[in-house]
């Protein structure tokens, strides 16, 4: 019943796209009458460069259509697929103009448009990132509510794939590194980070990576268990940010991530020293406040032990006078 329904909805959500055109059968296949041709396919190919000169992009979308179903086995129907991607892209359908693009590329050994039509996946890929979303089922006639995070991902790995020392590489590897820390895969985050400083170690993308590492390390510490490697990595990439950007001044903006995750540990240490001073346990909590003292001195943390220490040993003082 569930599956019948589904099948409803589903039929129901194609109806309209059926009602605005009609369809026939050509060569075993179900085409919409507008996508015939009644030209040449020198003309309609013709007809495409026009429409994309004059930005005119539901036409180019049309055209080029025509020519690739009308004469798939011509040369012309080649280059189609990278004109019908830049229709659908500049659309704002991104599924089928990266499907295109992915057809363009496939289909030749040396296409004549191999940069640009990786620049386009770029691009979809970054619209992704931002928040662009997919047609659900990838049909034209469903609604853009898929995410495409996983997509996006993909395409950045082509993208360094088909141009590894390009400028576009290092945009897709920082791309995909923002990506999975927003997802909270951070450990692939960090991976990706560092293959790009590895690749390219003086580039200004180098320096950002770096400190995005520490961030990710931070929100670690933050949203994980506090595990002593996290800081002890963080000041290890701090050392090596230093070392390849000597007079980089956003150094000290890696530093200060770098408190930051001294300050959440020492936090957790001053939570369990307050709870043995709480419940009279000073020997206990003594050792701990001494601890945050010893191993987070920049802290304001340990500011407050110091604060603290100095009142507990006031009242051993007290209690041994009297």
């Amino acid at each position: 019943m569930k599956y019948s329904l589904c099948l409803l909805t589903a039929f129901a959500l194609l109806i309209p796209s059926f009602s605005h055109a009609a369809y026939t059968i050509k060569d075993g296949k179900l085409i919409n009458t507008q996508e015939l041709a009644t030209l040449s396919v020198q003309e309609h190919y013709s007809l495409a460069l026009d429409a994309y000169q004059k930005n005119n992009w539901r036409e180019l979308v049309r055209q080029s259509s025509i020519v690739i179903k009308n004469f798939p086995s011509t040369p012309f129907a080649l280059d189609a697929y990278f004109y019908l991607g830049v229709g659908y892209f500049h659309l704002q359908e991104l599924d089928f103009a990266n499907k295109q693009f992915t057809a363009y590329l496939k289909k030749q050994t040396a296409p004549k448009f191999f940069e640009q039509a990786i620049q386009y996946k770029y691009w979809i890929a970054e619209k992704y990132e931002k928040g662009a979303k997919r047609r659900v089922l990838g049909m034209e006639s469903m609604p853009k509510w898929m995410p495409a995070h996983e997509e996006a991902k993909l395409i950045y790995d082509e993208v360094v794939t088909a141009l590894p020392h390009h400028e576009l590489a290092v945009q897709s590897l920082f791309g995909k590194a923002t990506l999975q820390f927003i997802d909270e895969d951070y450990k692939a985050s960090i991976e990706t980070y560092q293959t790009l400083i590895r690749r390219f170690p003086k580039h200004p993308l180098a320096c950002e990576s770096y400190i995005s590492i520490e961030k990710v390390y931070l929100t670690q510490c933050q949203q994980e268990y506090a595990d002593p490697d996290f800081l002890d990595l963080a000041e290890i990439t701090v050392r090596k940010f230093r070392q390849d950007f000597p007079n980089e001044p956003r150094i000290g903006e890696a530093e200060a991530l770098v408190l930051q995750m001294k300050e959440e540990y020492a936090k957790d240490l001053y939570e369990t020293a307050r709870f043995y001073e709480r419940t009279k346990k000073a020997n206990a909590s003594v050792i701990y406040y001494s601890k945050i003292v010893s191993k987070y001195p920049d802290t304001h943390t340990a500011e407050l032990s110091r604060k603290r220490l100095a009142v507990i040993e006031g009242k051993q003082k007290k209690e041994r006078s009297s």
